[in-house]
């Protein structure tokens, strides 16, 4: 129960996060979001760390530590792109995608496999998750999919679901390797230092961008640290496709501030039927 309620607090977190940072790109570019967020998380964590020591990195965590961060620098990059190039409501849904591809990569990668009840749990949240993010004309149900075909930002996004599928898995190891606070902090203190070229050569004054939200960007680090730490401890105690599908409800949270702060009424019929569904797959998971 741990575990799952750990997993709760990773997609209420995850969901403060992308709203906070949702108003703070009207303001930034996405590149400095990117790296202020990772910058603020490595700055709350460093005490952390050396208060509960450094962790002795075997041979296995530093090629984990190599895989996982440069595939998730291209996630971010990949994720950008398809926001900029394709309608979100089109992109989005695919996202939820993540945990199907890990009944793939899991078993190869970790050895690990969910119960039938587990098994029934996630394909509800998926369903429900989809299903709250689409128009209610029943002709667009597929339209996610038909844009792979046509849409370059839909298959970016597709990319995004399929390498979070396998970074997901690279957690696991890194936590079994180390601690989840050191294999946090170490993984994101990396994508820190990658992000930092970047930062240099795509935008356009970033420490003066930085200065100017310095609050917006520590609610943004800060919501991003207790994700990123609730989802490393509950790695520990339950399956890692049960973790990623619970963290990817986040959306449901997103619906409903958007329903009830920013008067977004559109798709109400949708949205509820696709929360209920997903609350539905929780109660699953927490009694498989």
């Amino acid at each position: 129960m741990l575990g799952f309620l750990l997993a709760f607090g990773t997609a209420v977190s995850e969901a403060l996060k992308d709203i906070t940072s949702k108003h703070n790109l009207h303001h930034v570019d996405e590149y400095t979001a990117a790296f202020a967020m990772h910058l603020v998380q490595s700055v709350l964590l460093i005490p952390v760390v050396f208060f509960m020591g450094i962790e002795l990195m075997s041979v296995r965590f530093l090629w984990t530590l190599l895989a996982s961060s440069l595939l998730q620098l291209m996630v971010i990059l990949l994720y950008f792109k398809a926001i900029k190039r394709s309608e979100i409501s089109v992109t989005l849904p695919l996202i939820t995608l993540t945990p199907l591809f890990m009944l793939i990569t899991s078993p190869i990668m970790i050895g690990e496999f969910p119960n039938a009840l587990g098994l029934v749990g996630i394909v509800l949240i998926v369903i429900g998750t989809y299903i709250s993010n689409l128009s209610e004309d029943p002709k667009k149900i597929f339209a996610p999919f038909v844009s792979l075909v046509k849409n370059q930002g839909s298959r970016y996004m597709l990319m995004v679901a399929f390498i979070w599928s396998i970074t997901a898995n690279l957690d696991k190891i890194g936590v079994e390797e180390t601690s989840p606070v050191f294999w946090a902090f170490t993984k994101d203190f990396t994508i820190l230092v990658y992000l930092v070229p970047i930062l240099l050569w795509k935008s356009k004054h970033p420490w003066l961008q930085i200065r100017n939200r310095k609050g917006p960007f520590m609610m943004v680090g800060f919501f991003r640290t207790t994700s990123v730490l609730a989802h490393m401890f509950a790695l520990q105690l339950i399956l890692v496709p049960y973790v990623i599908t619970i963290k990817r409800s986040s959306a449901i949270f997103i619906i409903l501030y958007a329903f009830f702060f920013l008067n977004e009424k559109k798709n109400f019929r949708n949205r509820i039927i696709g929360i209920f569904i997903v609350l539905s797959g929780l109660f699953v998971i927490a009694i498989s």
